[in-house]
């Protein structure tokens, strides 16, 4: 008869058994289970800039590690120095986190500016200056406004915005001088302090600026370009704006914050004028 050994004590016993009767030990011997390997470790999946944490479906957003920053072209800061702007909201002035202590026409905080991403938008100007913005196009303007081309600010305007002092009651009844002429575009050179400085007025609809054969010439200005603007009067008393191919660029101040600013935009605050750079995550 086929006989079994018990595992534990090591008697024998009919291979039927299914105890030992020695020291109650099961008999059975069973067979050994297959190995199955654990699943392989991987790391979360990404996809899309979202990574996935432990919650089925959830996703956490994060924001592109792009590099941000402005670049000084001219003014009392070294050019070519680089602010990097941070996630949130700095301000840019003379005691800023953006701080230019160097330009005098900055107020301590001139501006704010907010980014999240690549999303940068300026707001709050409170320079007593402002902040001015160059046009990539043709840009309409409200009569009354102020814009920089070249080293000049100027205050534009239609001949109907143009103030004129009532008749004085102490003034003879007769008095020699030319009749007052009916413009219907008005330019002002504002000079430091605000002191008005060339005028220009004409009864076309049409004005340009430049540093040599224009309605209004500045030969002195280097930053001017020969023809360097043109401004026309439109029907419903607004100003277009067209700089035709200047080399540095035409600049309307900025009068509606908060205003979203583009890569490669330039502003000018204070003196210092700043281009946007915007290098994404995937080109950093």
């Amino acid at each position: 008869m086929a006989q079994a050994t018990c595992s534990s004590c090591g008697t024998s016993w009919p291979a039927g058994y299914q105890f030992c009767g020695r020291c109650g030990s099961s008999m059975q011997v069973s067979e050994p289970l297959p190995f199955i390997p654990p699943p392989p470790m991987t790391p979360p999946p990404v996809s899309g800039g979202l990574l996935f944490d432990d919650a089925p479906g959830a996703q956490i957003s994060y924001p592109d590690a792009s590099v941000v920053r402005f670049v000084v072209l001219r003014g009392p800061v070294l050019e070519g120095t680089a602010f990097d702007l941070p996630e949130g909201r700095v301000h840019i002035g003379r005691t800023g986190e953006l701080a230019m202590s160097a330009d005098s026409l900055m107020a301590p905080r001139h501006a704010a500016i907010e980014r999240f991403g690549e999303q940068v938008k300026i707001d709050d100007i409170a320079g007593p200056g402002g902040c001015f913005l160059r046009i990539r196009e043709p840009t309409t303007v409200l009569s009354g406004e102020v814009i920089f081309a070249g080293e000049q600010y100027l205050l534009v305007r239609s001949g109907q915005d143009i103030p004129t002092d009532p008749a004085s009651a102490y003034a003879p009844p007769e008095t020699f001088g030319t009749p007052l002429p009916a413009p219907r575009l008005h330019v002002t050179q504002l000079l430091a302090g605000g002191l008005p400085g060339r005028v220009v007025s004409t009864d076309r609809d049409q004005l340009t600026i430049g540093r040599e054969g224009c309605d209004l010439s500045f030969p002195q200005d280097r930053f001017l370009s020969g023809r360097h603007l043109r401004i026309d009067l439109l029907t419903d008393g607004g100003l277009k704006l067209t700089d035709v191919g200047s080399l540095n660029g035409t600049f309307v101040r900025i009068t509606q914050a908060p205003l979203a600013l583009n890569r490669g935009d330039e502003i000018l605050v204070g003196s210092t004028l700043l281009r946007l750079e915007i290098r994404p995550a995937a080109e950093a």
